[in-house]
């Protein structure tokens, strides 16, 4: 289109120069030293317009060959992108459809010439991670790194992802520690230091991160509120040493006031008391926490614990059960209770009818020691058996309550 517009303005001015020309030829002498050309004004200018376009094509001709080289480069780099592009695309799709070795094949086969490196070889690390060739993968995020040094955090991001689904947790440790110091507030980061150090069990690092994540807004609050009650519980569960108790008291005082309120929390609290035998903290922590949110398995380790008063303790029980109806668990604990009070008919019918509602180990337990201790070693022996039955996840068939008999007051 631009070639004819100018083509056209050529004709134009030729038809002037012609009209122009026809009135009046005009005349030109050139003279230089003792030569001299004689010419009509017509016939110089299409000598001037054959040596302006001789000297235009010659011009061009010699720009193409210098230029050919060059041109001839980009020719191959186009072709060599388009070939790069078609085969990543092929390997994203057979990554998204599960083809693992497809394609790494097709994503790997022209990466050298990829414009977009890190993706590239991001993606081969994840479909070489998917056959379990770690080491492979490695090789990958590295040339990705090298390829292009700026994206430094999402290769490392990357690859603690895919070593915390190969299960190499102590690598993965080491990547997301390292990423903590280029970021200390990196989101993704710590949400992903979070759930490594859940998988390893490390509860006191988890903890100490929750502030931070709270801060940060790395996960939705409840989320954290969870993991922060699953952490504290974990580590009441494991305090085992002599000085395990004021451990515990500590925790339990530094804990904010809704983790206190936190009936799991609360559970493994009262537990770790009861294991480390300070039955009267546990009864009032248990009691003032089933005053708030009633909870069936806190019940049963109210059971384990002793109030200054037992006969009081076991009247608060026997009140539970009028207000809030027999259960399993609530019988338990008062067969346990009346236990401590020596009431041994009371807390056989308590024992016999928990097991009849609900059918606990610990009430088959409970029960067998009871037996045995009312010289009854028989059926002693066949409750511990049923209980041994039931909590490896066996039926129960042999075992017969005698007479139930529900005590109250």
């Amino acid at each position: 289109m631009k070639y004819a517009f100018f083509l056209l303005l050529a004709l134009l001015a030729a038809v002037i120069v012609a009209s122009a020309l026809h009135v009046d030829n005009g005349y030109v002498l050139l003279s230089w030293h003792h030569t001299s050309v004689e010419m009509s004004l017509g016939t110089l200018m299409v000598l001037i317009l054959f040596v302006f376009f001789a000297l235009y094509l010659l011009t061009t001709l010699v720009v193409k060959l210098w230029t050919f080289p060059r041109r001839i480069r980009a020719a191959m780099e186009r072709r060599r992108e388009l070939r790069s592009r078609r085969s990543s695309i092929r390997g994203l799709i057979d990554l998204a459809e599960g083809r693992w070795s497809d394609s790494e094949r097709h994503l790997m086969r022209h990466a050298a010439d990829s414009k977009v490196p890190l993706i590239t070889y991001i993606a081969a690390a994840r479909a070489a991670q998917m056959q379990g060739a770690h080491e492979r993968r490695d090789a990958y995020l590295r040339r990705a790194y090298e390829q292009v040094p700026a994206a430094h955090l999402a290769v490392l991001l990357t690859q603690a992802e895919l070593q915390i689904d190969h299960r190499q947790y102590e690598h993965a440790l080491a990547t997301l520690r390292h990423l903590q110091e280029l970021d200390p507030k990196h989101a993704y980061g710590l949400k992903l230091l979070a759930r490594l150090y859940r998988k390893l069990g490390d509860w006191m690092p988890l903890r100490a991160l929750i502030p931070k994540l709270r801060e940060l807004r790395v996960m939705p609050r409840a989320e954290i509120d969870r993991l922060e009650s699953h952490a504290v519980c974990a580590l009441l569960e494991r305090m085992d040493a002599q000085s395990a108790s004021a451990q515990a008291t500590v925790l339990w005082n530094d804990m904010p006031r809704r983790l206190r309120s936190d009936i799991n929390v609360v559970r493994a609290y009262v537990q770790a008391l009861i294991k480390f035998g300070e039955y009267k903290p546990a009864e009032s922590i248990a009691r003032d926490a089933l005053k708030s949110d009633w909870d069936e398995e806190l019940v049963v380790l109210y059971g384990q614990t002793r109030a200054d008063d037992s006969v009081r303790q076991l009247a608060r029980v026997e009140d539970w059960l009028a207000q809030k109806g027999e259960s399993a668990a609530l019988l338990l604990t008062a067969g346990r209770l009346c236990v401590v009070a020596k009431l041994w008919g009371k807390a056989r019918s308590y024992l016999e009818s928990s097991i009849v509602l609900g059918g606990r180990p610990e009430a088959y337990e409970e029960l067998g020691k009871l037996l045995k201790s009312l010289g009854e070693p028989e059926h002693a022996m066949q409750a511990f058996s049923d209980g041994l039955a039931l909590s490896l996840g066996g039926k129960i068939k042999s075992f017969r309550p005698g007479k139930l008999r529900r005590v109250r007051g």
